[in-house]
């Protein structure tokens, strides 16, 4: 009986312990098996963040709807020390992330103000400290970012450091191995000292380390294994022409002395910003919204999953939304004629022709071109910078909106309306030209004409198109000093000459000559100047793009405009037109119609009859145009300048040309006959209408 018992209880026992195992065999099972990639991905979600991502830009576009600039795909390097693990590893994976950026050339975010070889040197006059200006004009200094972030730091070093004392303070701090070089320990802790400035909130987001990456260093990176080095998928943008390059701009990352202006409109400091032109001035119309993605990483910085948030008080998904596309007034076949004409024609005016600029601008204020030479491809820009900054001929300065010119003989326009309008001449009066301005009694008091210095002799009897025809300065030394400089600079003011036009790009106002301007620049004005003011010279400086809207208002019958880029702001899908450009005069001259075609007349006989004739007598077209010298310096080459219109009876386009030290303004016709010549002959062969049921922008 006890055997008995003994074995039923046996069974028993194993049947319990055959039950408990195969229960545990089945957990085990239903975890590693039956759900164990839904359990692994739980126990592996360690990490949950939001990023921001931004939008695509919106493209730009010539007048014509041909795209300027697009975008495309690229790639960007972030950092995130956190999954780098202790200190020493992550020097050692920036350190190696350095390595491969040199081996495929690429090029890393550095703002550290020190330069990356040995000796070092500061690259910033004052590091650590910035001027600024208070409302009351005077100087004042704030801590720079550099010495906030060592103050914050606690870098031991003395109060004044020198660069070489800087890059070791810092070494210091970041525990760099003494191993490592001077100049390889510059790099790291440049890339040390851009972390540390996010981490210090001084900049508020993630650090972008490399931007544009190509395939073959993404391949290197992901072969080494480098925690915490990720690579975003972002748009870059792309130029589709090699043209416009001071008008189009550039994008680039926010600064950190412009976070303040930036920060409360929804920036983050990774996002891209249009810098210049075209690109700054549309800033809000290109950026598009940005998005936010929910993100979450396991512990080793691998993605395990990514979402677009869902704001909790909308619901609505928060993805990313392009920007709009703006179209230009410009015309980009013929801004490329007017570049090419730039390049062929001004380098071989004169042995001392540094640059050039033109612009060309409908009646009411529309810029189709604008280019100022020496350019540059704005592809290229960030590779060429270095030497587009050191090139003495300053490439990167845009001389139509920002070059200061005496206008020379090009302002007789505005003065001969002005004597006109205040009766100080007449339509029929005539003045004789004496060789030299026998005003004054002083012999060395009377100023030539050019006619007379260059061939001896004179003009004779003119009347006031006669004068504009043969640019007779001893008529207008005399038409200024009847009208007085007050009113030479009314009427220079009310054609915008010393002031802005009012485009959207940064330009210069430059100034006029009277008694201010003079006193502004700490010398006397005597009642002579008012003769050198009335032909473009003494103290007025003057932009290309003022001469080009000067001569807009000129012949349009006085509708002063404001120049403008903007055409129409369309849809991120072109769908609607978001906003259109309506020109509307700033002022009205309210010129005497005839005091006005006299004017004109003199501008169309230098065309037809005058020094520049011959550059204009196969256009097919009756045009208006006045040459201009304007002397630089004793014993240099002048600067040659030329305004233009046409048509003569019913004007559509102003232009403005100067060379700089290109000598005789009648040299400038050439370029200004190929722009016309374009012009007129591409009217007749644009490319036709597309048909019916055609998708256009």
């Amino acid at each position: 009986m006890d055997g008995k018992q003994f074995h039923l209880r046996s069974r028993l026992v194993v049947a319990a312990l055959a039950a408990v195992l195969l229960t545990f065999a089945w957990v085990l099972y239903d975890l590693q098996v039956v759900h164990g990639s839904y359990y692994l991905e739980q126990s592996t979600r360690k990490i949950a963040n939001t990023e921001t991502v931004q939008a695509a830009r919106g493209e730009i576009l010539d007048r014509y709807g041909r795209v300027l600039v697009s975008n495309r795909a690229g790639y960007q390097v972030t950092l995130d020390t956190k999954l780098m693990g202790n200190v020493q590893g992550r020097n050692d994976t920036v350190l190696e992330l350095l390595e491969i950026c040199r081996e495929q050339g690429v090029a890393w975010s550095d703002t550290l103000p020190v330069s990356g070889r040995v000796p070092f040197g500061y690259t910033e006059s004052r590091p650590f400290e910035n001027v600024t200006t208070d409302d009351s004009g005077v100087e004042t200094t704030s801590p720079s970012q550099l010495r906030r972030l060592a103050d914050i730091l606690k870098l031991k070093m003395p109060a004044d450091p020198s660069a070489k004392e800087l890059v070791a303070a810092l070494r210091t701090y970041f525990e760099v191995d003494e191993a490592v070089g001077e100049e390889e320990g510059r790099a790291l802790v440049g890339v040390l000292y851009e972390l540390a400035l996010r981490s210090k909130d001084v900049a508020r987001t993630g650090y972008v380390f490399a931007q544009d990456v190509d395939i073959q260093f993404i391949t290197a990176v992901k072969e080494r294994g480098l925690a915490g080095v990720k690579i975003e998928t972002v748009t870059v943008r792309q130029y589709e022409t090699a043209s416009a390059a001071h008008l189009l701009g550039q994008v680039g990352p926010i600064y950190a002395e412009e976070w303040d202006q930036y920060k409360d409109k929804g920036y983050s400091m990774n996002d891209t910003v249009g810098k210049d032109g075209v690109e700054a001035a549309f800033e809000s119309v290109l950026r598009g919204t940005p998005g936010v993605k929910d993100i979450e990483l396991n512990q080793s910085g691998k993605i395990v999953s990514e979402n677009w948030h869902v704001n909790q008080e909308t619901g609505e998904v928060e993805a990313p939304a392009p920007g709009d596309n703006v179209m230009l007034t410009v015309d980009i076949k013929l801004q490329e004629v007017v570049e090419e004409a730039l390049e062929r024609h001004v380098p071989g005016m004169t042995d001392e022709t540094e640059g050039a600029a033109c612009v060309v601008t409908d009646m009411t204020g529309g810029v189709l071109a604008m280019a100022s030479y020496p350019g540059f491809d704005p592809a290229t820009y960030s590779q060429d910078f270095a030497d587009l900054r050191d090139d003495p001929l300053k490439p990167l300065l845009n001389r139509a909106l920002q070059g200061l010119y005496a206008p020379g003989s090009t302002i007789k326009m505005a003065v001969a309306a002005g004597a006109l309008e205040e009766g100080a001449i007449t339509r029929t009066e005539k003045i004789l030209d004496t060789g030299r301005y026998k005003h004054y009694d002083r012999i060395q008091d009377q100023p030539m004409c050019w006619y007379f210095r260059q061939y001896g002799r004179t003009h004779g009897w003119e009347n006031v198109s006669e004068a504009i025809r043969d640019s007779c300065n001893v008529f207008f030394y005399e038409t200024g000093l009847r009208m007085g400089i007050e009113k030479i600079d009314t009427y220079a003011a009310l054609f915008g000459l010393g002031q802005k036009t009012g485009l959207e790009l940064y330009e210069e106002a430059g100034e006029v000559a009277g008694p201010e301007v003079s006193a502004k620049h700490g010398q006397t004005w005597y009642e002579g100047d008012t003769m050198y003011a009335a032909i473009g010279q003494g103290n007025t400086k003057v932009t290309p793009i003022q001469l080009a809207n000067y001569i807009a208002t000129l012949v349009n019958g006085g509708s002063h405009y404001p120049t403008h880029l903007l055409k129409t702001v369309k849809s991120s899908d072109f769908s609607q037109v978001v906003e259109e450009y309506r020109p509307e005069a700033r002022d009205e001259i309210n010129l005497d119609p005839a005091n006005m075609e006299a004017v004109k007349y003199g501008m169309g006989m230098v065309a037809s009859e005058g020094s520049a004739a011959g550059y204009f007598k196969d256009l097919g077209v009756k045009i208006g145009v006045k040459t201009g010298t304007a002397q630089v310096a004793r014993n240099s080459e002048a600067n040659a300048l030329l305004v233009a219109f046409a048509p003569y009876d019913n004007p559509e386009i102003a232009v403005s040309l100067v060379v700089e030290k290109g000598g005789s303004g009648t040299l400038v016709a050439a370029i200004a006959a190929e722009i016309l010549d374009y012009y007129f002959s591409a009217k007749d062969t644009m490319d036709a209408a597309p048909v019916e049921n055609t998708l256009t922008r």
